[in-house]
């Protein structure tokens, strides 16, 4: 997904970007709302990758295949696949597929190799062809899928602030702040996903009218969350605000072109939906998402013979049927906006496709779209099955929902509230936390009256020789690159209290580092070392015992990068590096002890070279 690849869109030609004829004062409105001082752009709009995507990520395991849906010609012969971190690559072996002609796009596997970190990563892929397409923030990569854990549930973030056009302003951001808020106490609960019951953003058709781009900017703000999140659309996502000039569908549209899939126009038939309804599985759960929304003309009258007067259609409710069955005996939650039709979504069945939580076969049911929802609006969350709403993190609310799963059964938690100084978290550190420390040490103190058994900190430490210890916590990995290393500690946070953490360095990094499989990187010690930078250069070898992503710099004792020796795919087999004395702008360096360091997805080795006069 790039937009690079996008041509301008035409949108006086389209309607979008003029007001609707006759209408003189929302041509003034629209004169005044686009302040020059703020400039916005496109996200990452589709282009190849439809699956996985940062709203609807994959979740896979070391040795699971990854699936893509790739939309592009027939003709590639050969595809492949990387996940990226950072400046770490990590290369995928292809595990089958084809292209799919009852679809129209391609369908992919590609194997996740053993000894990759647990992160969410970026796609990436190619083909033979000249096809190339990334999709941020796509795909996590989990160690074991665990039967005891918790995920959270949020909802209304109306990005990027909650007041309506025309009377808004463009440069108005105040919701980005209640959405900081909850991110922060999330990634450091660490749930193991989260889920988002809609109006991501508010006003979904605004993505060229106006230039607010909330979408592209919604989805930038997704990627600052540290575990994976699964979104289903709401009423302010795809449709329209009734005073709004755009035309009906523009916001079901931009839906399509950041979070949804284009098909959903005229679907194939080897995918007869028309709505973007979709499960995940992790371990013993099914989780379905059903898109929701208002088409009667409160907020868009589009396509009305396909889509209805709102949601959970006749279609809609006969796939929820079919997922619910093929779900098996798998535990299975079921999770959308709002059921329209219910109105106070009590269960009734006084209209056509209500959804009865009773009567599903599902353990439960969480949504949105009332943002003072209280706790025992339906059922108390203690009920099964349960049938819960969840306030809005947009106005000040900061709210979300912890459920905690024990072998697939899902209880879920009283809401809390981001930010507040009764109820929330926060983290003190004893220094930056920016990669410059040796040693950094950190107090959270917890104000919720549950404890966080899972939780997670992350330490940016400087990449010196050496590894990484922790008091307070469990360092569960490390990741290394740009002369600094991410230390990730788990922890427990007790409820109503507080607890320390501290890393710090021990042993000297082992030259030859040994990934999972026992294999090991070999860097052989310089040649010659010491060495004169004018007159000289230094020579390390290096083996690999697969072909791998190798990214291999030089740093000085402070950690900072001097020169990037080599960054890309790298055969199995030896190999040398050379370094000239000189940083990457082409001075020599001064005399001094340096730090080679040799890094694969896998693996990671290290020597020192000693530089004279």
């Amino acid at each position: 997904m790039n937009c690079r690849h996008l041509r301008p869109l035409l949108l006086c030609a389209l309607g979008i970007l003029s007001p609707r004829a006759g209408s003189a004062a929302q041509a003034e409105n629209f004169a005044a709302l686009l302040d020059t001082t703020c400039h916005y752009g496109y996200g990452d709009t589709h282009t190849v990758i439809w699956k996985p995507l940062a709203t609807l990520p994959g979740l896979v395991r070391p040795g699971d295949t990854l699936t893509v849906w790739a939309y592009a010609p027939s003709s590639p012969t050969s595809w492949s696949a990387s996940l990226r971190f950072g400046a770490l690559g990590v290369p995928m072996a292809a595990a089958g597929g084809s292209f799919q002609p009852s679809l129209g796009w391609w369908v992919l596997g590609f194997r996740v190799p053993q000894g990759v970190a647990e992160e969410v990563y970026d796609l990436a892929l190619g083909s033979d062809t000249g096809v190339r397409d990334t999709t941020r923030h796509s795909v996590k990569v989990l160690p074991a899928f665990r039967s005891d854990y918790y995920f959270a549930q949020i909802s209304d973030t109306h990005l990027p602030e909650h007041s309506f056009s025309p009377n808004f302003s463009t440069c108005d951001t105040s919701g980005m702040a209640d959405f900081d808020a909850v991110i922060d106490d999330l990634n450091l609960i660490h749930p193991e996903f989260i889920l988002h019951t809609g109006d991501l953003v508010n006003e979904g058709e605004l993505e060229e009218y106006y230039r607010d781009y909330e979408m592209g900017r919604a989805q930038g703000m997704v990627s600052r969350l540290r575990d994976p999140m699964f979104l289903s659309s709401g009423n302010h996502d795809i449709g329209g605000w009734q005073p709004t000039p755009p035309p009906a569908g523009t916001a079901r549209k931009n839906w399509w072109r950041y979070f949804g899939w284009p098909f959903l126009a005229s679907p194939p038939a080897g995918a007869p939906y028309h709505s973007q309804d979709y499960s995940f599985d992790y371990d013993s759960l099914r989780v379905i998402a059903l898109e929701a929304y208002l088409n009667n003309g409160s907020y868009d009258n589009y396509q009305t013979g396909t889509y209805g007067g709102g949601s959970f259609t006749s279609e809609q409710i006969g796939w929820l049927t079919q997922e619910i069955a093929a779900a098996g005996p798998r535990h299975k939650l079921v999770m959308y906006h709002f059921d329209f039709d219910q109105g106070a979504n009590t269960g009734s069945t006084t209209g056509p496709w209500q959804l009865n939580i009773a009567t599903l076969g599902v353990d439960g049911a969480i949504w949105g779209h009332d943002h003072s929802v209280p706790e025992n609006t339906v059922t108390p969350y203690t009920a099964r099955p349960f049938n819960l709403g969840c306030q809005s993190v947009i106005d000040g609310k900061r709210t979300f929902r912890i459920f905690r799963v024990h072998n697939g059964h899902v209880s879920p938690g009283p809401m809390h509230h981001a930010g507040t100084t009764t109820d929330s978290l926060s983290a003190t550190w004893n220094g930056p936390n920016d990669g410059s420390q040796v040693r950094l040490g950190v107090t959270v103190t917890n104000r919720f009256g549950e404890p966080w058994d899972h939780a997670r900190l992350v330490f940016i430490m400087v990449d010196h020789d050496s590894n990484y210890a922790a008091t307070g916590g469990t360092v569960a990995q490390t990741i290394r690159q740009g002369g600094k290393i991410g230390v990730y500690v788990d922890c427990v946070l007790p409820a109503a209290g507080s607890a320390a953490a501290s890393v710090y360095p021990t042993t000297p990094i082992v030259v030859g580092v040994g990934d999972r499989a026992g294999r090991a990187v070999d860097l052989s010690p310089p040649r010659p070392n010491p060495f004169r930078a004018e007159a000289r250069r230094v020579t390390l070898r290096y083996s690999l015992p697969g072909a791998a992503v190798v990214t291999a710099a030089v740093f000085d004792l402070n950690g900072r990068r001097v020169a990037t020796l080599r960054h890309g795919p790298v055969a199995a087999g030896e190999h040398d590096l050379v370094w000239d004395g000189r940083t990457e702008a082409g001075q020599a360096v001064a005399p001094g002890v340096y730090m080679v360091r040799l890094a694969t997805p896998a693996a990671t080795g290290a020597q020192k070279v000693v530089v004279v006069q």
